[in-house]
């Protein structure tokens, strides 16, 4: 598999990578030779970091808050810089998840998912767009779900966001594709992560 898709040397950046499927990912990249930026929001993200070194890979860690727009954008900055100036590959994995019924969603968690789920993923899109269009070569990888296409229940914001990632795939894939840049999205189902450990423990009670 290494010689099929030989992917060393390449340069990434890959969001949400401290825990869960971020973090899995970022093992899968850099067990492939690439060097990887990984963004977490604490300080936790370095000890991440760390802990990767240590067993051999190429990673560095940076704090990025993806509600504040200027922290996304400072921390942009900081990992093209820690990648010489190149990225080939990011991978947009970070995400909330709020739970209500729709009748009593409050908007601030809506305004929060939408800011985090949608529109910190389509800037980072941007930005990284316009380095790989330059460059004429990229592969972007935006995590949707299942809920893009099912909706869920008791997550409005969360399908909303979804949705709109599956949708902003295909707007920058027509864009972009015959420009060197691969636009893609995954759409994974439920996953024994800590976003759905609500979920996973209704699941184990009540079956």
């Amino acid at each position: 598999m290494k010689d099929l898709f030989d992917i060393k040397g390449r340069k990434a950046l890959i969001t949400g990578a401290t825990r869960g499927l971020g973090w899995g990912m970022a093992e899968g990249l850099m067990e492939y030779g690439v060097e990887t930026v990984i963004w977490g929001t604490s300080e936790k993200v370095e000890a991440v970091a760390q802990e990767f070194r240590d067993r051999g890979f190429c990673c560095h860690g940076i704090t990025a808050d993806l509600g504040n727009r200027e922290s996304l954008k400072a921390a942009f900055v900081r990992s093209i810089e820690r990648l010489d100036g190149k990225i080939d590959i990011l991978v947009n994995c970070a995400g909330i998840q709020r739970r209500c019924p729709s009748e009593e969603f409050p908007m601030e968690d809506w305004d929060a998912v939408l800011e985090i789920n949608l529109t910190a993923p389509f800037e980072l899109c941007q930005l990284a767009g316009r380095e790989m269009l330059k460059a004429g070569y990229g592969k972007i990888i935006n995590i949707a779900s299942m809920q893009s296409f099912f909706g869920g229940f008791t997550i409005p914001a969360y399908a909303s966001a979804k949705g709109g990632v599956a949708l902003l795939t295909k707007a920058l894939c027509n864009e972009w594709a015959g420009r060197g840049i691969n636009v893609n999205a995954i759409a994974p189902g439920y996953m024994a992560t800590e976003m759905n450990t609500a979920l996973l423990e209704r699941i184990r009670l009540f079956g």
